[in-house]
């Protein structure tokens, strides 16, 4: 392996797939685990879970050192769904990062320093609603900066917009959105991206397909903008006694990327717990209608 890290990344990836293997025999999840897979790798849908991602990065470039440097990055991001009144659905999702190594040039020795250290916390916040068997969304994306040796220490905000179908084999759909620094210290800041993902069905809460984010920076130098990354991932749903979970195995390569400094490759993990949203408000009874009431108040007349 190019890097010790990923040696290290696929023991990890073995153990998990033990894990979900070992699970099997505990499932308790119905003959809908197919249903709820699809809907689990569907953004807008209303499906509230708590995310625990851990990353492994390689990087590779122009400027000494660049394709020795590499990092982890744990990640909590609950995605906490509202179903309106109306039927529609408020989704938001917060991400909360720990990094360890994370490569920064320092220009006063001219290498890299590995910083340990707290990420700025990206969110976005989703109105979805349902047309046929497609779920369509619209809604605002940013950055809070932390204030960390990591931070941008930038504001981002920008608009974002989801096209999701589903079909009998699976889901496909495109989320692009952008970023423009509205405010902070750090360097202007503007980034369009486009996250396209299909996923197919392979029976019995499994699935392979793919779910990358295309970008483009505005800002970055003439023939640097682009990163274009292509992406492997397996993914698996299933229930470890009555707790549904999603485990999620993706190995990620950007075939395109700014030449001077840019990550290469990544392994990611993930661990999905579906849950209740502890947010979301108990709904009204609806009202009762005359005939209805009626129906209940006659054998108590009759008495």
């Amino acid at each position: 392996m190019r890097y010790p890290i990923f040696q290290t990344a696929f023991s990890t990836a073995t153990l998990v797939l033990a894990l979900v293997a070992a699970s099997k025999s505990n499932a308790q999840v119905g003959p809908n685990i197919d249903d709820l897979a699809r809907e689990l790798a569907n953004p807008g849908a209303a499906n509230a879970t708590m995310n625990f991602k851990l990353e492994f990065r390689g990087y590779d470039g122009d400027l000494p050192g660049a394709s020795v440097q590499d990092s982890t990055t744990l990640t909590f991001q609950p995605v906490l769904p509202f179903v309106l009144n109306n039927g529609n659905n408020l989704i938001f999702r917060p991400a909360f990062s720990y990094g360890w190594g994370t490569p920064r040039q320092d220009p006063s020795i001219g290498s890299f320093n590995g910083l340990n250290s707290w990420n700025d916390i990206p969110y976005d916040l989703l109105y979805s609603w349902q047309a046929g068997t497609w779920t369509v969304g619209a809604g605002i994306v940013g950055s809070v900066p932390v204030g960390s040796d990591a931070s941008s220490d930038n504001w981002l905000l920008g608009p974002s917009f989801l096209a999701v179908k589903t079909l009998d084999w699976g889901v496909t759909g495109i989320f692009p959105f952008h970023n423009e620094k509205i405010g902070g210290s750090g360097a202007d800041t503007s980034i369009t991206s486009l996250q396209y993902f299909l996923f197919y069905g392979l029976g019995n809460g499994w699935q392979i397909g793919t779910g990358p984010t295309v970008s483009y920076d505005w800002k970055a130098p003439s023939g640097q903008e682009w990163t274009v990354p292509v992406q492997l991932a397996l993914a698996k749903t299933t229930a470890i006694g009555e707790q549904i979970v999603k485990f999620n195995f993706s190995v990620e390569k950007n075939i395109v990327r700014p030449d001077p400094f840019a990550e290469e490759w990544t392994l990611t993990f993930n661990v999905s717990p579906v849950t209740k949203n502890p947010f979301q408000p108990t709904p009204r009874d609806p009202p009762v209608d005359a005939v209805t009431r009626a129906a209940v108040l006659a054998p108590i007349r009759t008495n």
